[in-house]
């Protein structure tokens, strides 16, 4: 059957993103024979709808040895009968690169097809499968390497590889589940036979596992635990994963925001989690370290160097790693270096240049160029090299320094870091559909085993570092991959650490790259403003609240958990905003016992003022007393630093008045720096006092209106006497007369 007419399912998304990786490797080619099969594809689809059946892989031999032979275990569902049901094989030649694997896995294996030795269609009845149509079924394929006489078995089918003596290598194998009495095909899979009999004595390809945990936020705005019993119980499952397999070296790159929440969180499968981490990595005092297991420093949550610089933002890188450090030394009780450091983003100039502040010196990094700009392909980095910056930022984004002007030669330095890539279509197995983890996880083995094939004499030890961004943990996808690390002939594990000690340039690749052009756009939504602002108000409750080490811990954290790569804008103004809500409490625990009215009855007297503290804390802030009216330089000043460490504190402020009557006296209490106002109140201050001037300017006035009365009484005085001499005396008036 030609590939371009074989009926497929719908491309997944991770065939999707193989496909991507197969048209940058093969250009036109892949997509030329990839488009054929669409119409396909489409039928398969609607014809698995109709019929509601599925087909998964559930378990495989990983490495086939010799005529050790091939154990397959398919889960099958569907609807129809089982009498209707049946399976059909193919086995293809072997690959012969790794592009054509990307091909095979995508929907288009190798046009020639190998000697399958069974009939065409293998009734589901006859492999021991009957009643319901639901369940497995395990298909053992004897493995040959040169044509032999037919059996026909149906049960046992055996595979001819027909290769002669160059037999090692990789082979797809296509399993359909089909409708014998139409000829539908229902569901399709293909996995791949991996033959490694002749590879006793060949060096290995190392493979550095890096498992992430904690990309999601797991601490709440406030800094209490976000695990929900399915995200715990996954935990458990990766964990007990790697457990079972102590001789694969796993690097686990755990962001201390998850270690942080499992501490806080006071669920009992919360403690076991953590129990079965500290088991499994070894704590100082308790169990020594683990030597197959590699902590990496990491930020204390996931996020994007390349857009913190970029949004000017750049200081909280330093700030993430210290604290994310910090975080791990203190949680697993043993010492975690900062380096080696794997960017999920690219990176420029500037953000690698923050990360060589902070003395990282070992980085992996998604995709490189080579010194003259040209893209590298990604199965030839299986050495350490020393990665170059560009010269001057002339990139794609404002302040970038993604890429080097036209004639200009990348920098390098006394520090310059030593650098891996992480391979993209590797990364791409752990993104599969998680209904079928088991073929994913087997692709992803046969995808390092065609790495291994395409240079299997290399002189030089070589590795690869398969680093999946924001990996959901999946138990049954990591313990195929485990073991099939554990029990292979061909790939070796170590920690990532150990990964840059392989010699740089070894077997003959490039000594030297250059970071990949960067787009700087700002996709993850980070803004100067919000963390500016945030940062500024955590120095606010830190100067006011200095002693609750716990709260001023968790706002800090709730920035830094913020600046997460793929949260929505909304949630980062939910993170950012913790400072202020905390600012805001701290200003309902504060209350003056105002609308008294005080009356002072001298000219100097004491103005009692009462603040009830709720804090938990002592609370240190500046008190300001603002009033024209009264005279502050018996008290020394009208403001005055004070600690608020009981329930109540009283203050007494001697104050003179100016004058008599009634004022207004506002109390405000605002953080040391004056910066921020956390309270305020108001007091009437009535005088009765009469002051001296009052009392001279009475006794004048007496006195005038005295001086006034006395003269108006002599004045009178005097004209009574003046009228009295001016009148003629009685007897000379009557002698007159």
């Amino acid at each position: 059957m030609p590939p371009a007419s074989r009926p497929r399912d719908a491309p997944s998304a991770l065939r999707r993103a193989l496909l991507l990786i197969a048209a940058l490797s093969v250009g036109a080619v892949a997509g030329s024979v990839a488009l054929p099969g669409a119409s396909s594809a489409s039928r398969v689809a609607r014809s698995a709808h109709e019929a509601g059946s599925t087909l998964s892989l559930a378990g495989q031999t990983s490495w086939v040895r010799g005529r050790s032979g091939l154990e397959l275990q398919l889960r099958i569902s569907s609807s129809l009968p089982v009498s209707r049901l049946g399976l059909k094989f193919v086995l293809y030649s072997r690959l012969t690169s790794r592009s054509a694997f990307v091909q095979s896995v995508a929907g288009t294996e190798p046009a020639s097809e190998l000697p399958v030795d069974a009939p065409s269609l293998i009734p589901l009845s006859a492999l021991d499968h009957r009643g319901s149509a639901t369940g497995s079924v395990t298909i053992k394929f004897p493995v040959e390497t040169a044509p032999t006489t037919p059996t026909r078995s149906l049960t046992s089918p055996r595979l001819d590889l027909s290769c002669a003596d160059q037999c090692d290598g990789v082979y797809p194998l296509e399993a359909a589940l089909v409708d014998a009495s139409t000829g539908n095909v229902l569901a399709t899979l293909t996995t791949h036979l991996i033959y490694t009999a002749g590879t006793a004595g060949s060096l290995p390809l190392n493979v550095s596992l890096v498992i992430p945990s904690g990309t999601i936020p797991a601490l709440g705005t406030a800094g209490g635990a976000l695990l929900s019993t399915t995200r715990l119980r996954s935990l458990q499952e990766m964990l007990g994963a790697m457990a079972a397999q102590p001789a694969t070296k796993v690097t686990l790159e755990l962001y201390p925001q998850l270690l942080v929440a499992l501490e806080r969180d006071p669920s009992k499968l919360a403690k076991t989690v953590l129990a079965s981490l500290e088991t499994l990595l070894g704590r100082q005092g308790t169990t020594p370290p683990s030597t197959s297991r590699q902590v990496l420093g990491a930020t204390f949550a996931p996020v994007d160097a390349t857009a913190l610089e970029s949004a000017g933002l750049g200081g909280e890188l330093s700030l993430q790693l210290a604290r994310g450090i910090q975080a791990l030394n203190t949680g697993l009780g043993r010492s975690v270096e900062a380096t080696p450091y794997v960017s999920y983003a690219g990176l420029d100039r500037r953000s690698l240049a923050l990360l060589e502040q902070d003395g990282i010196r070992q980085v992996v990094v998604p995709s490189v160029t080579t010194p003259a700009g040209t893209p590298v392909p990604t199965v030839a980095l299986t050495s350490p090299f020393t990665l170059l910056a560009p010269a001057t930022g002339t990139g794609t984004g404002a302040g970038t320094g993604s890429s080097g002007s036209q004639g200009q030669q990348p920098t390098s330095s006394a520090n310059t870091p030593v650098a891996l890539v992480a391979d993209p279509g590797l990364a791409a197995h752990f993104a599969a559909d998680p209904g079928d983890p088991e073929l994913a996880a087997h692709q992803l083995l046969a995808d390092l085993a065609e790495i291994y094939f395409d240079a299997p004499s290399d002189q030089d030890p070589r590795g690869v570092v398969v680093a999946p961004a924001g990996w959901v943990p999946n138990a049954s996808f990591l313990t195929a991959v485990l073991s099939g690390l554990a029990d292979s002939p061909i790939l070796g594990s170590l920690p990532l650490g150990q990964a840059f000690q392989l010699p740089i340039g070894g077997n003959g690749s490039p000594r030297q790259e250059q970071l990949a052009p960067v787009t700087t756009s700002n996709q993850q939504g980070l803004t100067t403003s919000p963390v500016v602002t945030a940062r500024r108000e955590l120095g606010v409750v830190k100067s006011v609240l200095a002693g609750d080490k716990t709260l001023l811990s968790r706002l800090g954290d709730a920035i830094l958990i913020g600046e997460s790569t793929g949260l929505s804008s909304g949630t980062r103004r939910t993170y950012d905003s913790a400072p202020h809500q905390a600012l805001d409490k701290l200003r309902s625990s504060l209350t003056i016992t105002e609308g008294k009215a005080v009356t002072l009855t001298s000219r100097t007297g004491q103005i009692p003022i009462n603040i009830v503290s709720t804090s938990r804390y002592p609370i240190q802030a500046l008190i300001e007393l603002r009033d024209s009216a009264l005279d502050f330089s018996h008290s020394g000043t009208r403001s005055k630093l004070v600690t608020f460490s009981a329930k109540i504190t009283s203050l007494d402020y001697r104050v003179s008045t100016r004058t008599s009557g009634a004022s207004r006296l506002d109390v405000v209490v605002v953080s040391p720096k004056g910066d921020v106002t956390l309270l305020s109140g108001s007091f009437t201050i009535r005088s009765t006092a009469v002051s001296g001037v009052a009392v001279a300017l009475s006794i004048g006035a007496l006195l005038v209106l005295a001086a006034w009365w006395l003269r108006s009484v002599l004045r009178h005085r005097r004209r009574a006497a003046q009228s009295r001499a001016a009148a003629p005396s009685g007897d000379e008036s009557t002698a007159i007369a």
